[in-house]
């Protein structure tokens, strides 16, 4: 497994050799955060009618998808439809994401296509993944999402068995 913060909450220094971010955030952006917020005010948890149809089989969709790279991330959680739902968290980068709403949009689609309820962006920041060092760093923020809770991202990429062996850290600082 990769490092841990185990023993105490405190957070390793801010990732090296991660180009400064070249976009933080603009009034387009802004908006585009509002309305995916705005838009998952209404995935909330199932209705009695919803749930009749939740023993059926769901696309589940796994909880990590990181692009190889620097690249904004987003923390989302979900329910699933399944009677009762079971809460899931996940951990989104997308490469060429030039803002954090970039990165997830086309994953929120996904899980509402996918009959997931209840769906929040809890927050954001970047991800290192560097697939050839067997390294992930997580850190930062997002200004739109907010922080992300990056000790539970860190434990989501250590429980995904493609990350065996992997290197984990984290930190709130830098961008």
């Amino acid at each position: 497994m990769g490092k841990t913060n185990d023993s105490s909450d405190a957070a390793p220094a801010p990732p090296t050799g991660v180009a400064a971010a070249s976009h933080t955030t603009s009034a387009e952006d802004q908006a585009n955060v509002a309305a995916l917020k705005a838009r998952l005010e209404g995935t909330s948890t199932a209705t009695a009618a919803e749930n009749d149809a939740a023993d059926a089989p769901y696309d589940q969709i796994p909880q990590v998808e990181i692009d190889p790279g620097a690249h904004k991330y987003v923390l989302i959680s979900a329910h699933t439809p399944t009677d009762p739902p079971k809460k899931l968290h996940f951990v989104v980068s997308k490469s060429g994401a030039k803002y954090h709403a970039n990165a997830a949009e086309p994953f929120v689609h996904r899980l509402e296509e996918a009959g997931y309820r209840d769906i929040r962006v809890t927050g954001g920041g970047r991800i290192n993944h560097q697939p050839d060092q067997r390294i992930v760093s997580i850190f930062g923020h997002s200004y739109g999402f907010g922080l992300a809770d990056h000790k539970l991202s860190k434990q989501i990429v250590e429980e995904d068995g493609r990350f065996v062996g992997y290197s984990v850290d984290w930190s709130n600082a830098g961008y």
